[in-house]
């Protein structure tokens, strides 16, 4: 049986993820961790964790829950237990990962425009806390899900398989449980992250202004803390451009289906099918590959890289000539 159009892209969208994804997010994350990318202690173990998130998101959403699960289903689906355990994790690392990047706006944030907290706040110290609480609440809050699936069956007492609960879509304890996921994850980080941008723009647009006037007409662009805060407002403005418009299907959609009370589809060829599928698409996109796309509009980062490359290269040419 042939499937609808929106099934194959997905497929083929779900593997060339795993396949491209994982590797540029090792290869990110052994840039940022052992080469000199030129970057603040505190964001450099914000990417370091950010880009960690990111392939837990490729594994346990991507690999496991969209690519073996269907392939193996027993393997990986045998027992309830499994299953449940699986969809919290995969709510908890995608949840992680938005959060990790509106932490690290805020970061970013207090050193632009509070230079007064920045020797306390943006320290590797507070980076590492931060980023414990953001992955210890996410687990913590993502409980519930435990309880979104049921067995499929039951042999012998031992549960097997699993299938959506029939109550989560009607259920008042479930329907707001829904509204404070989907309001903490991404609508809040959405407000912050925009937010936090907009007043760093107007901060740097103003700090210039009147650095320009101390220093005279065309001294600002030899500015070297001016250069380093635009590098920051690059580096923040592609990451909050591609949150906001990655997610915004999936914002949508869900609104739409609370405001109509639409939760359900005949087929995959129904728009609010390709809808669904594609906003998940996209907000994986988005968790799974963020800080590469980050880290590349550096271009201290894609200097180091390059170094990288060639030294690798030069290596393997050393012991194939062996």
């Amino acid at each position: 049986m042939a499937h609808a159009p929106i099934i194959n892209i997905r497929n083929v969208f779900y593997y060339s993820l795993i396949v491209f994804g994982i590797p540029a997010n090792i290869v990110t994350l052994l840039t940022i961790r052992l080469r000199n990318c030129g970057l603040a202690h505190s964001s450099t173990i914000y990417l370091i964790a950010m880009t960690t998130s990111d392939l837990l998101v490729l594994l346990f959403y991507v690999l496991v829950n969209q690519i073996l699960s269907h392939l193996f289903p027993q393997l990986f689906y045998y027992y309830t237990l499994a299953c449940r355990l699986n969809t919290i994790t995969t709510a908890a690392v995608i949840d992680c990962s938005v959060w990790l990047t509106v932490s690290f706006t805020f970061d970013r944030f207090i050193s632009i425009c509070f230079q007064s907290l920045r020797r306390s706040y943006c320290t590797p110290k507070s980076a590492a806390l931060v980023i414990g609480v953001i992955y210890f609440v996410s687990y913590v809050r993502n409980i519930p899900y435990y309880f979104s699936n049921i067995p499929l069956q039951v042999d012998n007492n031992v549960q097997i398989g699993c299938r959506p609960n029939p109550s989560i879509d009607t259920a008042p304890a479930w329907r707001v449980f829904y509204w404070v996921h989907v309001v903490l994850t991404p609508l809040a980080p959405y407000v912050a992250v925009a937010l936090l941008n907009l007043l760093m723009v107007r901060h740097i647009l103003i700090a210039s202004q009147v650095r320009r006037g101390f220093r005279g007409d065309g001294g600002g662009s030899q500015d070297p803390e001016m250069q380093s805060r635009r590098r920051a407002l690059v580096l923040l403005c592609t990451a909050s451009a591609s949150f906001i418009l990655l997610w915004m299907p999936t914002v949508g959609l869900f609104l739409f289906s609370r405001i109509t009370e639409t939760y359900t589809y005949r087929s995959f060829n129904d728009p609010f099918a390709i809808v669904n599928e594609t906003g998940k698409m996209l907000s994986v996109l988005n968790c799974s590959t963020s800080t590469c796309m980050y880290a590349l509009t550096q271009s201290k980062f894609r200097a180091e890289l390059r170094a990288a490359v060639r030294k690798f290269t030069r290596l393997f040419d050393k012991l194939a000539a062996v």
